[in-house]
């Protein structure tokens, strides 16, 4: 079975009842919303939209954070030559903020149009930026400015990402991505508003987060390699080494991942992925992240359900041969006893599934982190922590209620498995559960064999 998550992102081209289910017949796990392209409202109807057609896929709702853009003329930047930029040009002005609020210095790059118009800053005043052009080039309205040198000061939300967050806390979305974190406090403050019943991911965008990577990981539930931000604002032969460590970090960490951007660009348009294409998605999938991500593919592109189905095939293959080391018990080795004992034991007898028992999701999650090479049957009481368990790798989830008994619950734990057509009569399975009490940690591992 697929390990590897398929995450995709809704848009034009499939935001009715049947390009959903068109999507989830395709294989995607969670669907993304991605807020820099729809208002409050609009957010609103797109999670009652995956919630009605798909209410067993999670939704990730990703927050728009500061997108700053060139709002100036159209000019020709020369090599060599000075050039002033307001602070309004480059959408850095909200009404209220100077040069010197925001964290700029002299020596500090601005990167346009995606990296490829490059100026240094030679002054600062209160509202104005004097820059001497690097890599010149003709500057058009609304292209992307990125400050990959400056620490932006001051809040990342804006009163359209707080009403965002507000509307999926209040809606039940499963996952919220934080956008241009810078450190830890960002993912901290988006808990605070989101509250404990909604997964937080940090989006890994800007060399600022990279440098704090670890310190990240450990205030959030998942991270996001996004790497058309950090594309720019890293030299890009330094990203795919960036993108492993975003993986390896994660692992380590525990926590779950999503490698996002340009992974099937060409099947906007097109009807096979590019040879590199194929390789990066695969790489991926070796590098040990937990997901893989569409964006315009399945927002904007001719055919969405063939952009999955393709990237499915991808990771199907990829992982026929991977073998992940247990990153996560080895930087944990006491929160990670029981689970990675499990995930040994698995391994060691070709277990056909891991059943978890697991009341919120944490176990099986630990579970995940330990990456076995058997998939993970996690069976959980509620559907919102079905729901959750989406974007972990290898991990399908089912809704069975507990009963307080151990043995009861493992035998319904195994009717649901059999039920929802994971499991067979005579498959081994490794199950792992709390004899405490069910909301407790796991604590006891039982070899079984499905009736």
């Amino acid at each position: 079975m697929r390990k590897t998550k398929i995450v995709a992102t809704i848009g034009p081209a499939c935001d009715t009842p049947e390009g959903i289910l068109a999507l989830v017949a395709a294989g995607v796990d969670v669907f993304r919303i991605n807020c820099s392209h729809l208002d409050t409202d609009g957010l609103a109807r797109s999670i009652e939209l995956v919630r009605s057609a798909a209410p067993e896929c999670a939704v990730l709702v990703d927050i728009q954070g500061p997108k700053m853009r060139y709002a100036g003329e159209e000019t020709t930047l020369v090599d060599g030559a000075g050039v002033r930029f307001s602070m309004e040009s480059l959408g850095l002005d909200n009404g209220a903020r100077r040069s010197s609020d925001l964290g700029l210095q002299t020596g500090h790059r601005i990167l346009l149009d995606d990296g490829r118009l490059e100026c240094r800053i030679t002054g600062l005043s209160a509202d104005s930026i004097e820059a001497v052009v690097v890599r010149g080039g003709v500057l058009r309205v609304r292209k992307g400015v990125n400050l990959p040198d400056t620490e932006v000061l001051g809040g990342v939300l804006s009163d359209k990402d707080l009403a965002d967050l507000e509307v999926a806390r209040t809606m039940g979305a499963d996952i919220v991505a934080v956008s241009f974190v810078q450190h830890p406090d960002d993912v901290t403050r988006v808990r605070g508003l989101v509250g404990d019943d909604v997964l937080v991911f940090a989006k890994i965008e800007r060399p600022q987060a990279l440098a704090r990577l670890e310190a990240i990981c450990a205030v959030s539930d998942g991270v996001m390699a996004a790497r058309g931000d950090l594309g720019v604002e890293l030299p890009y032969e330094e990203l795919p080494v960036s993108q492993r460590g975003i993986a390896l970090t994660a692992l380590r960490a525990g926590v779950m991942s999503i490698c996002a951007t340009e992974m099937l660009e060409s099947m906007i348009s097109q009807t096979r992925p590019t040879r590199a294409e194929v390789a990066d998605v695969s790489g991926a999938v070796r590098d040990g992240f937990d997901a893989v991500m569409l964006s315009a593919e399945t927002a904007v592109g001719h055919d969405p359900s063939l952009a999955v189905r393709s990237m499915t095939r991808i990771a199907e293959v990829a992982e026929r041969d991977v073998t992940m080391p247990n990153h996560f018990a080895d930087s944990h080795p006491e929160t990670a006893a029981v689970t990675a004992a499990a995930a040994a034991l698995a391994r060691r007898i070709s277990a056909d599934w891991i059943v978890s028992l697991t009341f919120t999701g944490y176990s099986a999650r630990l579970l995940a982190a330990c990456r076995p090479s058997s998939p993970i049957l996690a069976v959980t009481p509620t559907a919102e922590a079905a729901r959750r368990l989406r974007p972990a790798r290898g991990v399908y989830p089912v809704v069975q209620p507990r009963d307080g008994n151990v043995a009861r619950a493992i035998e319904a734990a195994l009717g649901a498995g059999r039920a929802a057509g994971h499991l067979h009569g005579g498959d081994t399975v490794v199950v792992c559960a709390s004899r405490l009490n069910p909301r407790s940690d796991a604590d006891t591992i039982l070899l079984h064999t499905v009736d």
